[in-house]
This record gives C-alpha cells, structure tokens and sequence, in this order.
C-alpha cells in the first residue's frame, strides 16, 4: 500500500487539462454557454473530478468552463493547479473573467490565490488563445511526466465546433494528435 500523495498514488490519478466556454454574453445570438446551466455544469464537473481523482488541473481561468474547474477541484486535497494565463492578471480578469454577468471575479481571485500562476508571453488575440491551448496541454504532459501518470484532457463546450476560429475546437483537436484520452461535458 502506497502512502497518500506518493509517487505510486500519483501514477493511478491522472492530470487533467481543461479548456471550455466561457458564459454566454447577455447579447449574444449563439448559445453556447447560458448562464442558467452554470449550476448543471459543475456538477458534472465535480462528478468528473470524483472518478478521476486527479493529481493536478491545468487549465487557464476565464469565467466559465475554466472556473468552474478550477473551483470544484479545490475540493480535492492533493491536486496541484497550474493556471496558464495569455496576459496578465488584471488584463486577463478584464477580458475574460468579469466582462459577464455573475460572481466569476470572486472565484477568479480564489483561483489565482490556490494555484501556480503563469503567465505566459504570447500575441495578443486569436493567435495567443490558440498558443494557450498549445501551452496548456505541454504543461499537462510536463507535469504528469514528473508524476509518472497520464494525462486526461477535459473540453467542457456545447460539442459544436463555430469554425476555423474557434479555440475550444482547436483544443479538442490537438489533444485528440497527442493521444490524449478526452471527456467532454456539455455545456448545452
């Protein structure tokens, strides 16, 4: 029997890398993320979390999918969290996290105060989301060599791809080339 938070246990609890939808804008014509199945999608995220056990979460931390992530896997004493940001912090929080309605910049706060925060130094735009992704799954696998464990990616999106532009789809995409194995949780 191996001790709790040991290499053994480690190689049985893998990492898991998330991207998602951020909460439909209240003038949005697409959904993809309303704001009323916010309650529905953490709990499938916590039920995820409860078979999977993992030893860390990398994720970036925009209102939404990210969030939620990061918040339901605060309940799992153990597991390490890296947050990968495109910007700064307060720049990121700006665009990304409370520019919708709800309290993501509390949960925000929590997340960056609970996590290993890095910030990446990227483009800014399209091209520097879709390097986050990039990012986001090289550090997934640096980490869970260093744990001797797999690596799970999590796409957490209305299971519909908006084009060439879309970043979840990109995500979803480049985790399916490396192998990874993919859970996705609908967000509609």
């Amino acid at each position: 029997m191996t001790e709790k938070g040991s290499l053994g246990e480690s190689a049985t609890r893998p990492v898991i890398v998330a991207a998602g939808r951020r909460v439909d804008a209240p003038e949005t014509g697409a959904i993809r993320f309303p704001p009323q199945n916010v309650p529905e999608v953490r709990r499938k995220i916590g039920e995820f979390l409860k078979r999977e056990r993992p030893a860390a979460v990398v994720a970036s931390a925009a209102c939404g999918a990210d969030l939620l992530l990061l918040q339901a896997s605060e309940e799992f004493s153990g597991t390490n969290r890296y947050i990968l940001l495109p910007s700064p912090p307060e720049e990121f929080r700006k665009s990304s996290v409370t520019d919708r309605p709800g309290d993501w910049g509390e949960i925000y706060s929590r997340a960056l105060m609970k996590s290993d925060v890095q910030v990446l130094k990227l483009p800014g735009g399209q091209e520097g989301y879709l390097q986050t992704n990039t990012e986001l799954l090289n550090k997934a696998q640096s980490v869970g060599e260093e744990l001797k464990t797999t690596v799970h990616a999590l796409v957490i999106w209305n299971k519909q791809s908006r084009g060439d532009d879309d970043v979840t789809a990109h995500f979803l995409e480049e985790a399916r080339q490396r192998n990874l194995a993919v859970t996705e949780i609908s967000t509609t």
